[in-house]
């Protein structure tokens, strides 16, 4: 629950968050951009969404819950029906004999104790102190009238709970995500809705969307066949099927996404690009929308492009302290060039924004060329690529240097008039941050170089290179280690020997429970390897060497691989190794060096 920015002020300095030239500092530059304060407070690192939540509770003399850490069993979080659920926006998330706890995101509704001692047969108030306070015990509290099924049922009715009940502060992001256990599956509710005849796209969509968000999918996929349209989500990087639309209904729902994203609802046979900002309880979210056709109709897809990953920090992304201390001292940097490297959806653009805003300053211009803008931050110029306008990367790229940045953030460099001018600008003292698609950092050398970069422009102007994938996190809820011997862990992976000696280890597993929808998996993680461009690089960049006796170099110069990195992650209990091995290979053993055998 949001409250105004001088109240949040007053909140965060009273409870020692923040001090008063923090707060005044971070006010004025509100005020200058014109956004929410709470949004400049955590890009600029005083707050953390965390520590403003838990604020939040001590505002409201409640203990805070991590619903998304301790996430409660369907059968415990649907014990208050969803009508009330939904309109104090409150679930249970704990239940026994004796005890029952109701996390709210909305403590402040003055209506919400009385829902719930009705719902659960109690007529005494949950806190007389409060009652006493406010003078409750003297004047009759004017009853809000909420009937539940459409009647209004005498307490006796209800089946009592003898216990206590006591409140708890939750976020509202974690209570629309617990909502999905009071959903019908999709194809059902496709199924009401066409039935009843109402605004049937408008609504399907809605549902769709909603259980998208709540699930946490980061893709929406409808794939048009012959008879029925599938709808799919991915979620934490994998597909799952999450229901069909019988084909008369789908034009319309074709129809209400482009209208929404501003296409032309009479083109069918060309790629269409837009984006959709979609209301919803805790805020607006960006969508992303594509259009191409396919053999039966146009396929859409919709990226969902959560507002939380703007804020998210190294830390929170899973750079190990190591590889942090190290990019936080390439991006203060006065010039030079930055790029992130690995296949679409693997985070590159998110790691480039973390690094963003460990620069972003009142004193620091930064401006990026992007397409599309994903995330906008406050006190960061944002330049859409549009085409039609003949707004190109490079045309826009060229601009942007004549507009006196100290960081520029290239959306991706995919030409090699964009690489030539990426590098111009790293040389003439800018820092430039970009996105490259290749396998690994080593290859992304290459790349460049066969995009028609000078080798010794690139040598004296590359900094580091990020090679990423993204592997899905073990369930914290449901996660259970087994041990392994020598000889079990010697036969995990080719090489393993290398990595385990003669040792056995602990390795972990989720089992499947609720949280996770019986994955085991929930939320990702990044896995990284850093290419520092030294001496030696330098020197084997301007040779024009492969990216194999590239790679050979950095890891002899300490270059840690992706995989190993994800090894050590599956170590520490965060991954799983068959998840590991899904999206990263074992190195190769290193050749003899030179002149050795």
């Amino acid at each position: 629950m949001a409250i105004k920015d001088d109240a949040l002020g007053a909140l965060l300095t009273k409870q020692n968050y923040l001090s008063e030239e923090e707060l005044k500092s971070a006010q004025k530059r509100a005020d200058e951009l014109k956004v929410p304060l709470l949004s400049v407070l955590i890009d600029q690192g005083l707050l953390t969404q965390q520590l403003y939540e838990n604020a939040l509770a001590e505002y409201y003399k409640l203990e805070f819950y991590d619903v998304q850490s301790n996430p409660p069993p369907a059968n415990v979080i649907t014990l208050l029906p969803e009508e009330i659920a939904r309109a104090f926006n409150a679930i249970v998330v704990k239940r026994d004999e004796s005890f029952i706890t109701v996390a709210t995101s909305d403590p402040g509704n003055e209506q919400l104790e009385e829902a719930i001692r009705l719902n659960f047969g109690q007529a005494t108030p949950l806190y007389p102190q409060k009652q006493e306070e406010k003078g409750g015990a003297k004047k009759e509290k004017k009853k809000s009238g909420f009937s539940f099924g459409g009647k209004k049922k005498a307490v006796e009715e209800r089946k009592r709970f003898t216990g206590k009940i006591s409140l708890v502060y939750t976020p509202q992001s974690a209570i629309e995500t617990a909502f999905v256990h009071y959903q019908k599956p999709l194809a059902t509710r496709f199924q009401q809705i066409i039935d009843e005849q109402k605004k049937v796209a408008p609504e399907i969509l809605e549902e769709i969307i909603s259980d998208a968000i709540q699930l946490r999918a980061s893709d929406i996929h409808f794939e048009p066949q012959e008879s029925v349209v599938v709808v799919r989500f991915r979620v934490d990087g994998v597909m799952h099927e999450a229901g069909r639309i019988p084909r008369e209904h789908y034009e319309g729902v074709l129809n209400r996404i482009k209208i929404d994203s501003n296409m032309r609802i009479d083109e069918h046979f060309a790629a269409q690009d837009g984006a959709i900002r979609h209301p919803t309880p805790s805020g607006p979210i960006d969508i992303r929308v594509s259009i191409v056709p396919v053999v039966d109709g146009e396929k859409v897809v919709m990226r969902l492009l959560g507002e939380y990953v703007r804020h998210l920090t190294l830390v929170d992304l899973g750079f190990s302290a190591e590889h942090r201390s190290i990019l936080e001292g390439e991006a203060h940097k006065p010039f030079g060039m930055l790029l992130t490297t690995g296949p679409t959806g693997s985070g590159k653009s998110t790691t480039l924004y973390a690094l963003l805003k460990i620069r972003n300053a009142p004193d620091v211009n930064i401006s990026t060329i992007e397409d599309p803008v994903e995330y906008k931050i406050a006190g960061i110029n944002h330049i859409q690529v549009n085409p039609k306008t003949d707004l190109t990367f490079a045309k826009g790229l060229r601009a942007l240097v004549r507009q006196d940045p100290d960081i520029v953030l290239v959306g991706e460099i995919r030409d090699g008039e964009t690489a030539d001018i990426s590098v111009n600008a790293a040389l003439t003292g800018h820092l430039l941050f970009s996105t490259l698609h290749a396998n690994d950092a080593a290859t992304s050398i290459p790349r460049l170089l066969e995009m028609g970069v000078e080798p010794f422009l690139l040598a004296s102007t590359l900094e580091v290179v990020i090679g990423q994938r993204l592997v899905r996190r073990i369930c914290s809820r449901c996660r259970t280690s087994s041990s392994v011997t020598a000889a079990e862990a010697k036969n995990l992976f080719p090489n393993a020997h290398e990595y385990f000696g003669g040792k056995g280890t602990t390795l972990y597993r989720g089992k499947g429970c609720d949280a996770c929808g019986g994955t085991g998996y929930r939320g990702r993680v990044g896995i990284y390897e850093l290419l520092l461009i030294t001496p030696e690089i330098e020197n084997l960049i301007v040779a024009r060497a492969s990216s194999t006796d590239i790679n050979v170099c950095a890891r002899r110069n300490g270059m840690k691989l992706m995989f190993e990195d994800g090894l050590e992650k599956v170590k520490t209990g965060m991954t799983t190794i068959e998840e590991l091995m899904r999206v990263a290979a074992p190195p190769e053993p290193l050749p003899p060096a030179h002149g050795k055998k």
